[in-house]
């Protein structure tokens, strides 16, 4: 029964993991090998096994800290219709994807692993980026949303937003490419105006990272 309660409390483990429990190898391969062959534990990727068959819980749960972000979190917000195959896993360094359940597990290296919560998913918990963060991942990487007009989806009025948290976010993240990004299409979206929260230079930033705009935003020194 211990064998069995450790288990389930850890989503997905290593042998190693195994190993540092039961204190033998050859007993945690023997353990691994029979909740295999029963149906038990499943394989994800090399070397990793679950309890689990969903693949969000056991995506939060391979790499700590890591957090589901990104397209796929907009998903989970409700925002984009797009029905993701890709599980994007903001993370501290880049690691080979991992296939599961018809999903691709990706790692996405991200400087600022801050900015996220856990939350929970059916039987399971995933850990998910802020809806403040997930503004600021998404022109941190922009490519990761696809296109410009996902991010732009981000902020229209569907989700609720703390504006209070937002400005501490982009304050932390010290960007003043995205402050200038996120604060634009917060007052062209929702009427929010947090142009006093950073302080901008003089320099010219384009707001749609995929092309260039044709006409000057002069509050906010963008191409727009």
């Amino acid at each position: 029964m211990k064998e069995h309660e450790w288990m389930e409390k850890h989503p997905v483990f290593s042998l190693n993991d195994a190993e540092r429990h039961f204190a033998s190898r050859e007993y945690a391969k023997l353990f691994i090998h029979r909740q295999v062959k029963s149906g038990e534990l499943k394989a994800v990727g090399r070397g990793l096994y679950s309890t689990s068959n969903d693949s969000f819980a056991i995506a939060s749960n391979i790499i700590f800290p890591s957090y589901l972000s990104f397209l796929t979190a907009s998903y989970l917000y409700g925002i984009t219709q797009i029905i993701p195959i890709r599980l994007q896993m903001a993370s501290p360094k880049k690691r080979k994807s991992v296939e599961f359940e018809g999903y691709n597990i990706e790692f996405i290296p991200l400087r600022d692993l801050w900015g996220y919560h856990k939350e929970k998913m059916g039987e399971n918990e995933i850990f998910v980026a802020d809806f403040e963060k997930l503004l600021i991942d998404a022109f941190a990487k922009p490519k990761e949303m696809g296109n410009f007009e996902e991010i732009e989806k981000l902020f229209d009025k569907t989700q609720k937003l703390d504006e209070e948290k937002l400005k501490q976010y982009l304050i932390r993240a010290g960007s003043e490419r995205i402050f200038r990004q996120v604060g634009y299409l917060l007052q062209k979206h929702r009427g929010i105006d947090i142009s006093g929260t950073m302080s901008i230079d003089r320099n010219y930033h384009t707001l749609n990272p995929f092309q260039k705009g044709k006409e000057i935003n002069q509050k906010w020194r963008l191409w727009i």
